[in-house]
């Protein structure tokens, strides 16, 4: 991101990031259950649409690692998954059908920090860079036909499913989306959007 500039360190919020498959994804809590967000396009493939499916049906093999690399190979369920909006959210597996990959889940979730969901608004913000650096961002919030999204600085390939920060450090958004590429090979400097809002986006069970 050539625009922004390296903000302070924030290790608190490094260590709610964790990579999804070949993404990025983020721990929020919800009645204290850990759950991830990420981008619905990180997923391997979209779970089956059928409102019978089991939990196996929903389970990711080995999705989950933390950002290190020092843990891997963390199963998950997906719970929910908006393939419009590009948003996913992911949780332990059956403790009764899996219960080696639940207490991993667990193991890697339980006790590590979680993300607060805030407002999304126009104005400062910041996004983890692919060196793990929280660099400053502009937000930027705009209304269109699919409602609601947030635009913001250019984007790097391998971002998706990072966190979107408020200037308060509460996550607003989620990164699906970057800069597209031109005929001559190059990064076209623009802004990247728009991006799903989590206060829109997520469904209304958990917020």
């Amino acid at each position: 991101m050539t625009s922004a500039k390296p903000a302070l360190d924030r290790p608190a919020e490094t260590a709610c990031v964790l990579n999804v498959d070949r993404g990025r994804g983020f721990i929020i809590n919800h009645n204290e259950r850990r759950l991830v967000v990420t981008a619905g396009h990180c997923l391997p493939s979209l779970p089956p649409a059928h409102a019978a499916a089991c939990l196996e049906d929903r389970t990711f093999a080995g999705i989950l690692a933390s950002l290190d690399g020092s843990k891997n190979g963390i199963w998950a369920v997906c719970l929910f998954v908006d393939p419009v909006a590009d948003i996913a959210v992911l949780g332990c597996p059956d403790d009764q059908t899996f219960f080696e990959e639940f207490d991993a889940y667990n193991d890697l979730t339980e006790n590590a920090p979680f993300l607060q969901i805030g407002k999304a608004e126009t104005g400062q913000g910041y996004v983890l860079s692919l060196g793990g650096e929280w660099v400053r961002t502009e937000l930027q919030v705009f209304s269109g036909m699919g409602g609601s999204s947030l635009s913001i600085d250019p984007t790097e390939a391998g971002q998706s499913g990072s966190p979107i920060l408020n200037d308060a450090g509460q996550a607003v958004g989620v990164i699906v989306i970057g800069t597209e590429t031109g005929e001559s090979g190059k990064r076209i400097n623009q802004r990247s959007g728009p991006q799903p809002i989590l206060m829109r986006n997520l469904p209304g069970w958990l917020l």
